[in-house]
């Protein structure tokens, strides 16, 4: 049984945006201690009547809407799922066609009002990024069916019913070829509601929308918008089964519609937001051109247009956006390595792969602690990405000042915003690199350091460049010249020799450690290093590593100077890091 005070701690986890308590609330019950009643009734405390769903879609907590959406799915559909045993026993997905009427699948329950609530309460286009995965190939035609028949059960106005039509069939030509039809036929019951004319309605046309056709202007055949064109495009399919066709086509009505939102957005001042929904679908699209059609043209096109779709994204966009970038930067980057003239690897293209990949690690950057483990892999993905790509073409471009100065100017915001937020940054990924040639990777580092990289930032184990510097011993054996001139790059921008990790060690006491097991005996220490190697540490740094032990407040007690010397001695421990 759920206890009364349940729905109290339900309430403040979802006013917190905190998806690690509606977890816990969850483990400390059970998987449905929270009802499906609790998704869609008023939070407690709230005047104006706002659900939870609503409230955690207000304020960009897509993880909680996400749970939301999970707890919906797990417990709606099994429910509604058991009036498919009603249809005819000869009903089957993949067997209908446009010569045979979907059956009627009506939910026999009294949830069956939950996402018919949900229509109600927040926009359409909203409603279906949340309640439909087009990443997700195991999510059932069912569930898009149900999705579908209770937006239209709802109150939901006319045009609303026309813009769920319309993306629904995008999502079925999106899901399956042999569901290609059912898309076909949500776009025919769009077009029935736009020329009804009943109770004295006007015809609601499509209007002709350039931005959404200049995407598929080389499609041979014209862009569905009219019964006509839409019967025309039926007879071709059937007669055809060209599913890059009709993917075209649905990414064309997608597109209309976030266009049409996008002005509504600019005309009410309110803030762009990228629809992850129709990215996945332009992402997916954009695959397929390069995968399987050879339009490696198209493919680069559409890859550019969704990720200057980063300019729009802040903190309360769908982390679902920060993936789709990401998978996206790598299909860019394989489709520029097929190009194989000397025109088309220009510097420009190393320039555009640096600017689009270090756009989306700072938008990375806007997400809360809470979203940022589930972004982790794709940062450092994206860090890989750049990193490489620079180390494969900045050979033919390190000679030109204009072009390094161009580099700089890219990667200098960068490097200012990652140093105040103390993540893992370009340099530390170049410095713990295995198996790179050191000559290669040194004036790589020097670029990162002269853009403004700090080179006494943390990464995520607490580390500063030096400490993974300390521990390639790849470096150590096979190139000392590089390393040593590695170290000396970091000493010159301003390093500290005895700014500890966590665990208390030092780029020297690792040295020491590594000196006495005989790892780098073969190692010519720097003139500098050889010195202090095996030397008791200056009475100042012992100090300032008791005071970050001992947890001893010193901030605005010490000179700024000194602060910053405290600072960069032993981690408080216990302190979490962020990549």
């Amino acid at each position: 049984m759920v206890e009364s005070n349940v729905l109290d701690l339900v309430s403040q986890a979802v006013s917190q945006g905190s998806i690690a308590e509606l977890n816990q609330i969850r483990k400390n019950y059970n998987w449905i201690a929270i009802p499906i009643g609790y998704v869609t009734q008023p939070l407690l405390g709230q005047q104006q009547g706002e659900t939870a769903l609503q409230q955690s879609a207000r304020n960009g907590h897509y993880d909680v809407v996400e749970f939301l959406v999970g707890e919906l799915k797990y417990q709606i559909y099994p429910e509604w799922a058991k009036s498919i045993d009603k249809v005819p026993s000869n009903f089957t997905w993949t067997s209908l066609n446009f010569n045979k009427v979907l059956p009627p699948l009506v939910v026999q329950s009294p949830e069956m009002g939950v996402i018919r609530d949900i229509a109600n309460q927040i926009p359409i286009v909203k409603v279906v990024e949340y309640l439909i995965d087009p990443a997700s190939d195991d999510e059932p035609c069912q569930w898009l069916e149900f999705v579908l028949n209770s937006i239209v059960a709802s109150s939901a106005s006319r045009t609303d019913k026309i813009i769920a039509f319309e993306l629904m069939g995008a999502a079925f030509v999106f899901k399956q070829r042999n569901v290609v039809w059912r898309g076909l036929q949500c776009w025919e019951q769009a077009m029935a509601l736009r020329y009804s004319t009943v109770g004295d309605q006007s015809a609601i046309p499509i209007t002709p929308d350039p931005a959404a056709s200049s995407l598929f202007v080389d499609r041979k055949n014209k862009l569905i918008a009219s019964p006509t064109s839409l019967q025309k495009f039926k007879s071709e399919w059937r007669l055809g089964y060209n599913l890059l066709e009709a993917q075209t086509q649905a990414l064309a009505v997608s597109q209309r519609i976030v266009n049409q939102c996008v002005q509504q957005q600019q005309q009410q001042r309110t803030g762009i937001i990228p629809y992850s929904f129709h990215l996945e679908h332009l992402m997916r699209y954009a695959y397929r051109c390069y995968i399987h059609e050879n339009q490696l043209n198209c493919s680069l096109n559409i890859a550019q247009v969704i990720l200057r779709q980063t300019d729009e994204f802040h903190s309360t966009s769908s982390p679902n956006c920060i993936r789709i970038f990401v998978e996206t930067l790598d299909l860019l980057v394989d489709c520029l390595k097929h190009k194989t003239s000397e025109e088309e690897l220009s510097f420009a293209n190393l320039l555009v792969v640096v600017q689009l990949g270090l756009a989306i690690l700072m938008k990375v950057m806007l997400l809360s602690p809470v979203v940022r483990p589930a972004v982790d892999r794709w940062q450092f993905n994206v860090m890989d990405k750049i990193h490489r790509w620079i180390l494969e073409h900045f050979g033919r471009c390190r000679n030109n000042p204009a072009e390094i100065q161009q580099l700089k100017d890219c990667l200098s915001p960068y490097f200012r915003a990652n140093n105040l937020k103390k993540f893992t940054s370009l340099l530390h990924l170049a410095i713990s690199s295995k198996g790179t040639d050191g000559r290669q990777i040194l004036p790589v580092i020097q670029l990162f350091l002269e853009a403004g990289a700090d080179p006494t930032g943390i990464d995520t184990n607490g580390q500063t460049p030096l400490h993974l510097l300390s521990e390639n011993q790849d470096w150590f054996q096979s190139d000392p010249e590089s390393y040593e001139q590695v170290f000396q790059a970091l000493l010159d921008a301003g390093c500290c020799l005895d700014q500890s990790i966590p665990a208390g060690k030092t780029f020297l006491s690792i040295l020491n450690g590594q000196k006495s097991n005989k790892c780098v005996s073969k190692f010519r220490f720097h003139h500098y290093l050889d010195p202090l190697v095996n030397v008791v540490l200056p009475l100042a740094c012992v100090c300032a590593k008791v005071i970050r032990h001992n947890r001893i407040a010193f901030e605005g007690r010490l000179p700024p100077r000194l602060q910053s010397f405290v600072s960069r001695h032993s981690a408080m421990e216990g302190e979490r890091y962020c990549i």
